[in-house]
């Protein structure tokens, strides 16, 4: 009994349990179901329409290397008063007003590689000469008052001069340049800015107050026809080798058919620091005798803070037109400071000397000034200038005054 009435109970409880599961189920929402039915109810997103593939711009073609071309120039003009007491019978006016120089050119680039120059100088004929019959020589240079040239001489006897204020006209370059010849490489061929000091002048920078040492002295030329070779290895050197006639702009080849060999390098340890060594050999023949000129110049500049610039150069010249013993060198020293961007001061000594004083060149030259830049092709200066040429015998000194002008265009 005992063993059928606990069967009979399990079979109940199961029996229950049953219908709790089913009811369970029954009660449970349908997720699958309630999931089927939302999802329609959702709206899709409508798909974009696709676009039909844009056309490409055509690659831009790199810029021509067209042709191109500029007229340059530079025109110097001048008024000076001569304040020297007791004024030599060579000087008759005391002040006046001169344009002694214009440039006029043309610069065409060609392309990249290539590019030219022409360029005319404009200039006064030196207006005096001695004549034959004088005692100090049957050509020489005086200080005219006219011209930018302020040498000496001894007067020991009233001169009779002729006096020719006419203009001439140079060519004082004719060029062309091929840049990239070789790696780093120009090579310029014609007839262009020689290198003997272009250093020097461009620092100096007052060319149209008064001529750079080796130019005013007539030991270079600033133009001479030839070929020449500028190699910029990096940015801090430039070495530049050339063979030109050595007669400059203004003569033919001498008779022999001489040639003038030089060299120069220019080194820029720091970006403000320029160092210039230049050095030249020329055979001159003279009175049957075979003999060489040669040139020897230094130059160190700094520019302070493109506030202030300083600058030394030494030049040295040996057996000067083929004569042994006619040795002679120069010293040149000079300083510029911008009190403001368009206003500044300058001031400049050189001293020349020759081997026995053989040279009417001997002396010092002094001046100061100030200088106006209004805008950047126009400069003017207002300076002083004194001239003490060392004349055996004789004390003279030219003080001078000026008012001078470069316009550049």
């Amino acid at each position: 009994m005992r063993i059928s009435t606990i069967l009979s109970i399990a079979t109940c409880v199961l029996a229950s349990g049953g219908v709790v599961a089913s009811s369970a189920q029954d009660k449970a929402p349908d997720t699958t179901q309630a999931a089927a039915q939302v999802a329609p109810a959702e709206a899709k997103a409508p798909e974009p329409e696709a676009k039909p593939a844009e056309m490409k711009a055509p690659a831009a073609k790199p810029a021509e290397d067209k042709p191109e071309g500029k007229i340059v120039g530079k025109i110097f003009a001048d008024w000076n008063y001569d304040a020297t007491q007791n004024t030599p019978a060579t000087a008759t006016e005391k002040s006046f007003v001169e344009l002694n120089r214009v440039y006029l050119g043309y610069d065409f680039k060609i392309n990249k590689a290539f590019s030219t120059e022409a360029m005319l100088d404009v200039q006064r004929i030196d207006p005096y000469t001695a004549p034959n019959n004088s005692n100090v020589g049957s050509s020489i240079k005086v200080d005219t008052g006219k011209t930018a040239n302020l040498g000496t001489v001894s007067v020991e006897a009233p001169l009779s001069l002729k006096i020719n204020d006419s203009y001439i006209t140079y060519l004082k370059t004719a060029y062309v340049a091929w840049k990239g010849i070789l790696p780093t490489t120009t090579l310029t061929l014609g007839q262009f800015t020689y290198f003997a000091f272009d250093v020097m002048e461009s620092f100096w920078g007052h060319r149209y107050v008064f001529k750079s040492f080796m130019d005013q002295e007539g030991w270079a030329s600033s133009a001479d026809l030839g070929a020449k070779v500028l190699v910029n290895p990096i940015d801090m050197l430039k070495i530049t080798v050339g063979v030109t006639q050595g007669e400059g702009y203004k003569s033919n080849q001498d008779a022999y058919g001489d040639y003038k060999v030089a060299g120069a390098v220019q080194v820029n340890p720091i970006k403000d620091l320029t160092v210039y060594v230049y050095g030249d050999w020329m055979p001159e023949q003279k009175d049957m005798k075979d003999s060489a000129q040669k040139t020897i110049a230094a130059f160190v500049g700094y520019n302070i803070l493109n506030m202030a610039k300083v600058g030394l150069e030494y030049d040295n010249q040996i057996s000067q037109g083929g004569k042994r013993l006619h040795d002679a060198n120069g010293v040149s020293a000079y300083a510029m400071y911008n009190i403001i961007k368009e206003l500044g001061v300058f001031g400049r000594f050189d001293l020349a000397s020759s081997r026995n004083s053989w040279s009417a060149n001997d002396g010092q030259t002094m001046m100061a000034g100030l200088e106006y830049c209004p805008v950047s092709r126009v400069k003017l200066a207002l300076d002083y200038q004194r001239v003490k040429p060392r004349v055996q015998g004789a004390s003279i000194a030219m003080n001078k005054v000026f008012l001078n002008g470069e316009f550049d265009y």
